[in-house]
């Protein structure tokens, strides 16, 4: 049958046979688990038809007055252009979400909102369904593990950051002050053992050689005093000016490279701390009757006289001068205060006596790093050997004799 439109009557029977037009209506999930619309695998499928999601058809069917009504399944018949589109992903993925968080599931968030991108130093609330309604009740299941942008950031910055210096108050800036000076003055004094223990002793010893040096060139442009008559009497040579050296020693105990110059005077400069060891004014020149007496450092500065306590009876020490070589063999030692003087006598230890021997007498400090005493080696004169006759035998093939030889020696 066909309906006219031009028919008032018709149009008011076929009224009420015509299709009603209705919205689609959100089905409650709690009527419709997830897991009966959606299937766990293969994702979506399609829907079965429902009153509530079925698009309506809004045209009637061809053939007759009559049309299916709303339990007709769409796509059975012809529709028209205005039915209701299916649903979009974004939509099927918010009605998963809604399942979901009525089961409890944790889900992820759906929102249209395009992202948004804030200041990391501003605290970006929460969302939840109370302070936006229209988000679901989705939104809340999220709450849980949600974190602000940038609280991580922040965290990172103020963990990077220096904390503040506190203010030194006058006891702790007392102590800082003081803990200071005590860190300088420790590195002060451990610099200076190591330029006293140490450094002392290469410049002594390079002023050593210089002067032996200097001293052989110039005994070679001098001449020997006049030998006396009797051959087996040394030849004793005038005292010469203070601070000048005037002979050279040489103890192989000491080392086969052992040599030293002994200069006129005791003072610590320059005599002591550079030129080697001192003759005592006053007492007897080499190869003289009487005390012939030296002194020289034991520790630092060259240390002339470290091994001083090595000595044995026996051991020969040679003295060099422009005349000759003065042989003393080692007789005895002893340990005196600093002001025993009587050692330096013509006989040692008696004052009153001047005696006929030709002594050699050795002072050092004692014991070693401390002047509380004085280490005291005596000596005899045994032999002696002119200048033109050459270097005794205990030292012609030493290496002393030898690097001084070469720089003009006797």
């Amino acid at each position: 049958m066909v309906n006219s439109p031009s028919s008032g009557n018709e149009s008011d029977a076929d009224a009420s046979s015509r299709p009603t037009i209705r919205p689609a209506q959100r089905q409650n999930s709690s009527h419709h688990p997830a897991h009966d619309q959606y299937p766990a695998q293969g994702g979506y499928r399609g829907r079965e038809a429902s009153p509530a999601t079925e698009p309506m058809s809004t045209a009637p069917e061809l053939g007759g007055g009559q049309n299916s009504g709303a339990g007709s399944h769409p796509g059975t018949g012809s529709q028209a252009g205005t039915d209701q589109p299916l649903p979009s992903r974004r939509e099927l993925r918010r009605r998963e979400a809604e399942a979901a968080a009525a089961n409890g599931a944790p889900t992820a968030v759906y929102s249209d909102a395009p992202p948004a991108y804030t200041d990391s130093t501003q605290v970006q609330q929460p969302v939840s369904s109370e302070t936006n309604p229209n988000l679901g009740a989705y939104a809340g299941a999220a709450v849980a593990g949600y974190s602000a942008p940038g609280e991580g950031s922040r965290r990172t910055n103020r963990r990077r950051q220096k904390p503040e210096r506190e203010p030194l108050g006058p006891v702790r800036g007392t102590i800082r002050t003081f803990g200071e000076l005590c860190i300088t003055a420790g590195m002060v004094l451990i610099l200076f053992v190591v330029w006293q223990l140490w450094w002392t002793d290469i410049e002594a010893n390079r002023d050593n050689e210089q002067l032996a040096d200097k001293l052989a060139q110039d005994w070679q442009n001098q001449d020997p005093n006049e030998l006396p008559d009797d051959p087996d009497e040394p030849v004793v040579a005038d005292p010469v000016e203070k601070n000048s050296a005037f002979g050279i020693f040489y103890i192989p105990r000491f080392g086969d490279d052992y040599y030293r110059t002994v200069a006129e005077g005791v003072d610590l400069e320059p005599v002591l701390n550079r030129m080697g060891v001192g003759r005592y004014p006053n007492s007897a020149m080499p190869g003289e009757v009487g005390n012939f007496s030296i002194a020289g450092h034991r520790v630092t500065y060259g240390k002339p006289l470290n091994q001083i306590a090595q000595l044995r009876p026996g051991d020969e020490i040679i003295v060099q001068t422009k005349d000759g070589f003065y042989t003393y063999t080692f007789r005895n030692f002893d340990i005196i205060l600093p002001d025993a003087v009587e050692v330096l006598a013509p006989v040692p230890n008696e004052p009153k006596f001047k005696g006929k021997d030709r002594i050699l007498t050795m002072t050092a400090c004692n014991p070693m790093f401390s002047a509380r005493e004085r280490y005291v080696a005596y000596a005899e004169l045994t032999d002696w050997t002119p200048a033109g006759d050459g270097a005794p035998d205990n030292i012609k093939d030493s290496k002393a004799y030898d690097k001084v030889s070469k720089n003009g020696g006797a």
